[in-house]
């Protein structure tokens, strides 16, 4: 999957290619379809990523992804490049413990299949189910207010309530306000205290969510 010129504007022709395909009979043409999706998907969210923008996509390009990827799985001959695929995926999602637990389900089920292929386990499929459960623990935790309970395996600390699911319902929204608010704020050193100052006004004003950004959870660490 190398990077496009202009990945928006070759995801926007796949999907409107994979559109017409509402179920894939086996045809490698209809496959490519599927699989052009799947790759702009990861190539869209790695760059918001990269370059600090539109990281409220994210989780739409996932659910995107999953969408495409899912009937891709039952074709033995695509499981390498959804190993890979998935993989990169999940190192872009963030702020959606739910849906990343559907991205990780489908990963270890990649995984699994592969498994089945070359007839030995792969590390990740010890790794991932261990992980799933962990994600798993923490919403639950976090939806009955026990948030002294919740095991955050980031070094830094981080607002419990980013683990409840009122959190992960509006947070996309609230991040496309703030991102509309810095469209003119420069990128770069210092981007996070301005991102993250405005996260916390839209959150309180127009979704009722109190949230402690990094800063305020790790006082004693320097951010750039």
């Amino acid at each position: 999957m190398e990077q496009e010129i202009d990945i928006r504007k070759e995801l926007e022709a796949a999907r409107a290619k994979a559109r017409q395909i509402p179920k894939l009979s086996g045809d490698s043409d209809e496959i490519d379809a599927y699989w052009e999706v799947v790759c702009g998907d990861v190539l869209a969210a790695e760059q918001n990523l990269r370059e600090q923008d539109r990281g409220w996509e994210i989780a739409s390009l996932t659910r995107e992804f999953l969408q495409y990827a899912k009937p891709l799985e039952s074709y033995d001959h695509m499981l390498n490049s959804l190993y890979s695929a998935v993989s990169r995926m999940s190192k872009t999602l963030s702020d959606h413990p739910r849906l990343k637990i559907e991205l990780l389900d489908f990963f270890l089920l990649v995984v699994n299949r592969i498994e089945c292929q070359v007839g030995h386990e792969l590390g990740a499929s010890e790794d991932l189910p261990i992980e799933i459960n962990r994600l798993h623990r923490n919403c639950r935790y976090a939806d009955n207010g026990e948030f002294d309970r919740i095991d955050d395996d980031r070094m830094l600390k981080y607002d419990p309530v980013e683990w409840t699911s009122k959190w992960e319902e509006v947070i996309d929204d609230a991040d496309k306000i703030v991102y509309e608010r810095l469209a003119d704020h420069p990128r770069g050193m210092g981007f996070c205290h301005a991102y993250w100052y405005e996260r916390a006004q839209v959150l309180e004003e127009n979704f009722g969510i109190v949230w402690r950004s990094p800063a305020i959870m790790n006082p004693g660490v320097k951010f750039d």
